[in-house]
Parts: structure tokens; sequence; C-alpha cells
């Protein structure tokens, strides 16, 4: 961002052009801070406006702004001449005001947009004016990566002047609206939507890109780095298309948050997000247990692009609630340390097998794992606290498959559809014929079954069991053939050969 205090004498303005939109002339105003630029386009009535503002409150002559011209005013000589003109006009008001820099000029110029101190004091002003009637009605707030950037730069330089001249602008506003929130959530610019985090057809908006400007300006959001050590009551934090890398100080929000919620992040590991502001994430294999979460319960990383569960989820010790959707996970791993997780979420991944899930998930009570590549389900066989699991959307096609979940003692909600077994014949009741006494406590697909079902799924069990007891008996048959055979003194023993 620019820093006009610092950068004072390297700012400059200029009107390189004219746009016309719909018969409407438009002055592009380029305006130069340091190294940061941004445009503003206004037509001629609005530099009248501000002239007159600037007449009226800042002693500024009424002839510096060139006259009206009713007739031929759309002449391109005419308009040549008056872009000149207006463009030595900003450049006289830049030296006559650049010391004060009122408000009419900085909000003409579009400063408090793009510039550290005025963007600041906008938000001073405002939260100043409104910020009390905000907290009363909710403690959740959304902030740009722009403004928060701001604000953090503003935590490093002296306070500037216009600050003691006048208290609407002063800083300690923000601090005191920052403290006070509980919710927080971060997005790329002002003009994101967060009432899309929670819609999963989010896809359908295109949120601006991390790596496109802002605005008409050459700011990059993924370069704006900002601490969070402001917000000191927060129990939620919600990042929305931005990189947790960015970053550079959580202050206390790994003693005090309970929830967060990342979403199309671009992040690849968990440790992106646990030691978001280490610099050494990268290179870490002893894990630095002043970095732990310690009242986090929940957490949702969804809607990103991590391959793994790294090592450092042990940094969240007190997770109940980790939801992993629409991410690119494989396998899990490392979940075996969480011993307060009851629910996990993984829908939409790449998972293709569960091999000895119980090992990592022993008291988990819901799992979702639609929409992934699931075949076979003897992994899920010894997850005995399971209540509620969802496999709809998956690749089962064996009935057999269910088998391995008919034990689970506390299993009542059980998702199958979207599977090719949920075409098969009598689907259902061959479903619930695999829950034996239990299979009238089972919501199959969200639904208990019917009387038709129970009777032909009790039929189905017993020809199953009748199956079964069949097989074992010839087995033992077998078995006992087998021994006689090998008896000392038997025909084919060697004692009688």
């Amino acid at each position: 961002m620019s820093n006009y205090q610092l950068h004072l004498n390297e700012t400059s303005v200029s009107i390189p052009r004219i746009i016309t939109v719909d018969g409407v002339n438009y002055y592009e105003i380029l305006v130069k801070c340091g190294h940061v630029m941004w445009s503003v386009n206004r037509r001629y009535r609005d530099f009248d406006d501000l002239h007159n503002k600037l007449v009226q409150e800042r002693s500024v002559a009424k002839d510096k702004l060139p006259p009206k011209k009713v007739i031929g005013n759309k002449n391109p000589t005419f308009l040549k001449t008056r872009q000149e003109a207006l463009e030595q006009y900003l450049k006289e008001m830049c030296i006559f005001l650049k010391v004060t820099m009122p408000k009419e000029f900085v909000e003409f110029l579009e400063f408090h947009r793009y510039d550290i101190i005025f963007m600041v004091q906008s938000l001073a002003s405002s939260f100043f004016l409104r910020g009390e009637s905000f907290l009363a009605k909710s403690k959740k707030y959304g902030f740009s990566v722009l403004e928060l950037h701001a604000i953090s730069e503003r935590l490093k330089i002296p306070c500037p002047p216009t600050e003691l001249s006048d208290g609407s602008l002063n800083f300690s506003h923000i601090l005191d609206f920052c403290s006070q929130l509980e919710t927080l959530i971060v997005l790329p610019t002002k003009n994101s939507l967060p009432t899309i985090l929670y819609d999963d057809d989010s896809d359908r908006y295109v949120s601006q890109s991390l790596h496109k400007p802002i605005g008409s300006s050459n700011l990059i959001p993924s370069q704006l780095r900002y601490e969070l050590s402001v917000f000191k009551g927060l129990n939620n934090l919600i990042i929305y298309g931005v990189s947790t890398e960015n970053v550079e100080n959580v202050g206390n929000l790994r003693e005090g948050l309970v929830r967060i919620e990342i979403y199309k992040s671009n992040i690849k590991h968990v440790r992106q997000i646990t030691l978001c502001d280490d610099i050494h994430r990268n290179n870490t294999e002893e894990l630095d247990w002043t970095k732990k979460w310690k009242n986090l319960k929940y957490a949702v990383f969804k809607n990103n692009r991590l391959s793994d569960i790294d090592h450092t989820i042990r940094l969240l010790p007190n997770l109940k609630d980790l939801v992993l959707d629409k991410n690119q996970i494989a396998s899990i791993a490392h979940l075996n340390h969480l011993n307060n997780l009851q629910t996990l979420s993984l829908r939409c991944n790449r998972i293709t097998e569960c091999h000895d899930w119980h090992l990592q998930l022993g008291n988990l009570v819901s799992l979702n794992l639609s929409q992934n590549r699931i075949r076979v389900l003897e992994g899920l066989s010894k997850l005995y606290s399971l209540v509620n699991l969802d496999l709809s959307c998956n690749q089962i096609d064996d009935i057999n498959e269910i088998d391995h979940l008919g034990n689970l003692p506390l299993l009542e909600n059980l998702r199958l559809m979207g599977n090719p077994v949920a075409g098969s014949v009598d689907y259902r009741a061959r479903v619930l014929s695999r829950f034996g006494e239990r299979l009238q406590e089972i919501y199959l697909d969200s639904e208990k079954g019917n009387q038709a079902e129970y009777d032909t799924a009790l039929v189905l069990s017993a020809l199953r069991i009748s199956a079964r007891n069949s097989q074992k008996k010839l087995h033992s048959l077998l078995d006992t053939a087998n021994v006689d055979e090998n008896l000392p003194g038997s025909s084919g023993s060697n004692g009688s050969r």
C-alpha cells in the first residue's frame, strides 16, 4: 500500500487520457505514491463540486479551476485543452494541500482506498460514528486484506498529526472495535461476499483472484501481509480466498480461538494453518508446543488443495469437529492424537480405501465419506463408537460389503445412495438385513424402513444365517473327515501300508 506521509515528495497526479462512456466524458486521473499507483475516473462536474468545497473550506482561489463551457464542450480540441488544464489544477492542489490533505481531496483521489494512513483514518472515523451501534447488533465483521494490511502497518509508525487534531480519526477507535469482535472474516476484497462461505455451490461464484490487482491499483492481495494481534477477543476466525501464510502474527488467538474456517485459500498442507505465522513451518520436524491452539474445537478447512494431514494437526489437541471437504486427500494420518475428535467430514476427496481406520478414529461419532472412490468397507468394521456414517456417491457395488457395518453397535444413520449397490433389487431390505435385530433402529438414506422392508429383511437374514450355518457344518464335516483320514491305522495313513 502507499504511505503518503512517507512518500509525500514522491507523490504525483496526471490525467493521461479521456474515457467516453455512453456519451459522457471521464478524465482518467493517475495517482502515484512511491511504488504504488492507481487510477480514478472523474467527470468535469466532479471537479467542479470538489473545487466549490475547497473554495468554501480551504481558501482556494475561485479562478483556479478551468471554467465551464456549455456549447462546444465535446469538441476534441476543447477536451484536450481542458484535460491539460485539469491536470495542472490537480498538481497545484497537491502542492497547496499537501500538508493538510483535506478529506474532500483525499476521497476525490481515492487515497482512502489505497493509502495506509488515509484508509486507517477512514475506518477510524466510521467506527467512531457507528462502531457502538454495529457491535450492539453483531460482533461479527469482515475486513479485506487491504484493510488488515493497513491496520498492521499503522501499528509500526508514529501517530500522524491529523489524528492528534481530529479525535474522530484516532487509531484507538479501530483498536477498540477490533478488540470487541467475536468473529472475524478475512476477505480478498471488500466486494467479496461472505454469505457464500456456507454455500456448497459457491464454486459458481468467482471471487477476485489473489494474484489480480485490487481495483484500479497495482496492489496484489497475495503480496499483502497482515497480523491479527489486535483482535484480542475472537472466538471465531473465517478466512476466505486468502492464503493463511499472509499472516505475520496471530497474537493471542492460539489461546482463545474456538472455531476456525478456511475456504478457497489454495493451501496444500495443514501446517500452513497451524503454523501460519511461523517462518520455519516448512522445515519443522519437532513440534513447538508453544504454538498449540489450546481451545480450538471446530475446524473447517474446506475447498482448498490439502493433499494430506501432516503431523502439525497435533497442535489442535482439543479438536471435536474437523471438516476437510473438497480437498485432494487420499488417506488420513495423525488423527489418533486427537482424543476428543467426534466428527470428521472428508466429503469430495480422493479416498479409495479406509484401512484400519479404527486405529486413527477410535472415538469418532460421525463420519462423512460421501463423494469419494471407496469400494471396500472392511477398514470401517471396528469403528464401534460410530453413530452416523455417510458413504453416499462412492463405488460400493457388492452388497456383502455392508456386513462390515452390521456389527457396529451404535450405528443409527447410514447413507449409501449414489453407489452402484443402491440400484440393486430390494436394496433397502438387503442392507437392513445385515443389522439383524437392530434393523428397526437404522435410518437408511435418512429414512427408517417400512414393515414390508422389515419383513423382507428378516427373511433374507434368516436365509443368510441358515446358509452360513450349513456352510459351517459342511466345513466341520470336511475337517473331521480329514482328521479321520490321517489317524494311525486308517487306510490313508502311513501306518497301514
